[in-house]
């Protein structure tokens, strides 16, 4: 079929340009830039960056303008735009990721200032989380050239769970927008498992970690974020924000009341995710728990719009359960794939030792010494059929020995039976979902894990802020 090409025909409305070149464009910014992939939830230059950093995990830590250096080999939308991709996927504080994929060194913002240091002044590699979820099953991703077809990248990878429904996502492209909650890995999981068990996934709840109030919905969908209140020892403090608010925003909204003589002042000794703003009131004006919250209290909300790029492309969701379905027949395939995998992998191992011990019980090694060169001794044990031929002609002498033929025996006998094992496992359905079901409740107990080494972390780090608090105080007093 012929094609016709806008700008080459003689005559043509303006009006039909327009449409045909705004497609264009409108296709491009969704699906290279704006919105994530049902498949892995992610953007592609996400996937770019953390395919990057898996390749590079020998380097350790490096500057995240080194590492951008190096996304940018796949991605052609400049430095700048990596780079907040790099910060965004690394940080951990209320409301920006759950479970980040990059572990971080140095200042990547916090709740009350989220803007971090210059790329030169911090430092990223691959996260535990990514390690977790992301790369085990990397024999099974499809590889295309990049944009100047000189090095390949994923078309998609291939997570354990699905990734925008555990850190939420955001992206607004030409005509469509997508605004996906966070939620827990517990809840993504229990609702995995109950569609893989019954046929029907879990209802979700909204979850954000270290926000401490629960995450309320009006009739219309949308989702609630309150501020928090609470009294100690007759002082009223605010201690928690809704989502957006970070220093600047809470000081302009409190200054309002300032000005309005509802309070005095206030003093913020918030520390990393831990709110805790005192509200000052003048002497004799003092207000009770309930006025405050009456009177100060505000929320901010999010309306959910499960929009994602299918392999038919722009796909809306009505609610997160239907992605749940999706990506758990997707990890279906992928385990049964996993097995068939092995499979093949077991059969050339056992086709291999097998030849091997052919190999050394029929003396063929003694047929190089009258050989030409290695060429034609290939040669001659591929007119023997044998396969691994190339392999053959490199063993060691050393290796001809009744020692090594008892190893590969036994060798062929424990791959045998394991291939055994697969086989049964590749070709029924039941022990493929109870294998998925084993591997959920795996990355569930090594999340569950990481999250409460964090909170460890962030448990000891208080305590040294305490401590240093005490004592700076304690030499003030003296000096008094």
């Amino acid at each position: 079929m012929e094609e016709t090409y806008l700008h080459s025909m003689e005559s043509i409305p303006l009006e039909d340009i327009v449409r045909e070149e705004y497609r264009t464009y409108q296709i491009y910014t969704l699906m290279d830039r704006a919105i994530p992939y049902l498949k892995d939830g992610l953007k592609p230059g996400q996937r770019r960056i953390l395919f990057t950093l898996w390749k590079n995990q020998s380097k350790g830590l490096m500057k995240v303008s080194s590492a951008t250096g190096l996304v940018l080999t796949l991605h052609p939308h400049g430095p700048a735009s990596v780079e907040s991709a790099i910060v965004n996927m690394a940080q951990d504080y209320t409301f920006s990721n759950n479970y980040p994929l990059i572990d971080k060194k140095g200042y990547f913002g916090e709740r009350m200032e989220t803007s971090p240091a210059a790329s030169r002044y911090i430092e990223c590699k691959l996260g535990k989380i990514s390690q977790i979820l992301l790369f085990d099953d990397m024999d099974q991703v499809e590889m295309v050239p990049n944009y100047d077809e000189k090095v390949m990248e994923p078309v998609n990878l291939l997570p354990k769970l699905p990734l925008m429904l555990l850190n939420g996502a955001e992206g607004i492209g030409t005509g469509f927008s997508s605004v996906i909650p966070s939620f827990s890995h517990k809840e993504v999981i229990n609702s995995m498992i109950s569609f893989l068990e019954s046929g029907k996934a879990k209802k979700l709840k909204p979850f954000s970690n270290g926000f401490n109030l629960p995450i309320e919905r009006d009739q219309r969908g949308r989702l609630i974020f309150n501020m928090g209140f609470e009294e100690v020892d007759g002082k009223i403090y605010i201690n928690e924000l809704p989502r957006g608010y970070d220093a600047q925003k809470i000081y302009k909204y409190l200054t309002k009341y300032i000005e309005a003589d509802f309070i005095k002042d206030f003093v913020d000794s918030t520390v990393d995710n831990d709110v805790r703003i005192e509200l000052i009131f003048k002497r004799g004006a003092e207000k009770s728990l309930e006025e405050v919250e009456k009177e100060m209290g505000t929320a901010s909300t999010q309306v959910p719009n499960y929009t994602l790029i299918s392999e038919r492309g722009v796909r809306i969701f009505d609610k997160p359960e239907e992605i749940i379905e999706i990506f758990s027949g997707q990890r279906l395939a992928v385990v049964k794939r996993r097995y068939e995998l092995r499979c093949q992998g077991l059969k050339d191992k056992i086709q291999q030792n097998n030849e091997i011990i052919k190999f050394i019980k029929k003396k063929e090694y003694e047929v190089a010494t009258k050989s030409k060169n290695r060429k034609s001794f290939v040669e001659y044990l591929t007119k023997k059929k044998f396969v691994y031929s190339d392999y053959l002609a490199d063993m060691p002498i050393y290796r001809m020995t009744k020692e090594e033929v008892a190893k590969r025996a036994l060798m062929v006998k424990d791959d045998t039976k394991l291939l055994a094992e697969y086989t049964k496992i590749a070709k029924s359905d039941k022990l493929i979902k109870k294998k998925l079901i084993e591997e959920l409740k795996d990355v569930g107990d090594q999340l569950t894990a990481w999250l409460k080494g964090k909170d460890k972390e962030r448990a000891e780090l208080r305590k040294k802020i305490e401590k240093k608090t005490a004592k700076k105080k304690a030499v003030k007093k003296k000096k008094k």
